[in-house]
């Protein structure tokens, strides 16, 4: 088979599956697997090419990328984790790059998720994100009470200082850095 007729095959058999609602990845991943370089295809087919954005059927990246997320995203809440993202995204033809810039437009991440297990044995699996405020008070020893409306904070176990619920966190925390080591306990 010549170089033209290989071309051919490939293009015509990609734009079969869009057109069938079956594409299996992106364009470029559908060339490699299939031996041929992509960026050669314009000019070996000429006039036979079209573009591939008018296929009908053909999704774009992007597109390729949400469905794959939504689809570990679910299967990680229903509890039945297919391996690590990477290795999925990666059997369905996305590229590592490909991938993190759909995550990184759209402020999404992995880390996170409903039922998601890092596999890698990491140990990011046990962190967890605690509130800035959460760290300036338990610094301080103590922790606010969700049902109070003041926060009081006993200086030297004579002193009361009463801060508003609403009071800025800076603010209170420069008041616990000036005091240093004079603040005792905290009650509401």
């Amino acid at each position: 088979m010549d170089k033209v007729e290989r071309y051919r095959q490939v293009f015509l058999s990609f734009k079969e599956l869009c057109s069938t609602g079956r594409q299996p990845s992106s364009f470029s991943a559908y060339c490699k697997a299939n031996s041929v370089d992509q960026c050669q295809m314009r000019q070996t087919l000429k006039n036979e090419f079209q573009n591939i954005k008018t296929l009908p059927g053909y999704r774009s990246i992007s597109h390729i990328c949400s469905v794959i997320y939504e689809d570990f995203k679910q299967k990680c809440a229903d509890g039945r984790q297919p391996g690590t993202f990477a290795d999925f995204y990666r059997s369905h033809g996305i590229t590592w790059e490909q991938m993190h810039g759909y995550l990184k437009r759209n402020k999404l991440k992995v880390v996170g998720l409903p039922g998601y297990v890092m596999l890698t044995g990491g140990s990011r699996s046990r962190c967890q994100e605690i509130p800035f405020e959460d760290v300036i008070f338990e610094e301080a020893g103590f922790l606010p009470a969700d049902t109070c409306s003041t926060i009081t904070v006993k200086v030297d176990g004579h002193v009361a200082v009463s801060f508003p619920t609403d009071t800025d966190v800076a603010v209170i925390a420069r008041f616990v850095r000036k005091l240093g080591k004079e603040v005792g306990h905290v009650g509401s």
